[in-house]
């Protein structure tokens, strides 16, 4: 990504949710909330609005399900599927104690805007790359009103650390038992700055600590059939695959950080909680999601 863009993959994320709402047979799986304020964000910058008017297209939706399929299977679905899972696990951790949310690179989701008014006693914070949150901000302003415990830190992972800058951010509150969220983000850090990310949050909030995040298998990994020249791509747009982990030696890599691992849910995973009977669709096989205690 470059310094003053905002992220791509941000674009092309909450693009792909609309685009499953739309045109997935399993777009009911996208709640009205979720469409409202994808749709909102899109709406604040130029290419957002570039990106909605692409599907209001016949011949563009047509075509691009045609290069879902070929390249990508299924991506759209997965984008439904991983969002949901990560909010299945936020709801139960706020539920279970949790009073304290902070999402890494948070993209244009929309999970914490949308908890923030049901959940008037937690504590929500997005942190990301400068370009990405001003964008979204900056969007979310033009609407539903921002409550005080809903809060926007601008960070670069690749130039700050996670520990100086929440320690420095005043609405942090390092006592409160927090869910820390980071959904397709580590793949694009390398490995130093990953382990960096982890040995952050115990400083930061310690022992209870709940951490989910995504990572991709291998990319020689029969478990992952992302096709090759969407690395490229990737590589092109300034983001490119730096940090990737066999999820079977996923528990001993948490070991290593003192964490306890809860669940790894990949694509199968996703689809069986989710979707009842045989799935009508291929799905591409590569990220998978993991949620984890710190011990």
């Amino acid at each position: 990504m470059k310094d003053n863009n905002a992220s791509s993959t941000a674009f092309t994320v909450a693009q792909g949710l609309l685009f499953a709402a739309k045109t997935s047979q399993y777009g009911t799986l996208v709640t009205d909330n979720v469409i409202s304020v994808s749709t909102q964000i899109l709406q604040g910058s130029e290419q957002g609005r570039h990106r909605l008017k692409q599907l209001s297209s016949w011949w563009f939706c047509k075509l691009a399900k045609l290069r879902e399929r070929l390249l990508l299977p299924g991506i759209s679905l997965h984008y439904v599927l991983r969002k949901r899972h990560i909010e299945h696990i936020t709801l139960d951790a706020l539920s279970d104690g949790i009073t304290q949310v902070v999402v890494l690179g948070a993209g244009f989701d929309s999970l914490c805007w949308r908890l923030q008014h049901d959940y008037p006693n937690a504590n929500f914070i997005e942190i990301d790359h400068p370009a990405t949150q001003e964008q979204k901000v900056k969007a979310l302003e033009q609407g539903t009103n921002q409550n005080q415990n809903m809060h926007f830190l601008a960070v670069d992972f690749g130039r700050q650390q996670l520990k100086t800058a929440l320690t420095e951010f005043e609405a942090f509150d390092p006592k409160r038992p927090t869910l820390f969220i980071c959904e397709g983000v580590l793949m694009y850090l390398n490995k130093k700055d990953v382990n960096a990310i982890f040995d952050s949050i115990r400083a930061l909030t310690g022992a209870g600590t709940q951490f989910v995040f995504s990572t991709l298998e291998p990319k020689e990994s029969p478990r992952n059939t992302v096709p090759k020249m969407l690395y490229r791509h990737l590589e092109k747009l300034g983001e490119p695959i730096l940090w990737d982990i066999d999820s079977h030696t996923m528990q001993s890599y948490l070991k290593t950080h003192l964490c306890q691992l809860h669940s790894i849910a990949g694509g199968q995973e996703l689809v069986a909680q989710q979707i009842q009977g045989k799935l009508q669709q291929k799905m591409y096989q590569g990220e998978y999601f993991v949620h984890c205690t710190f011990e």
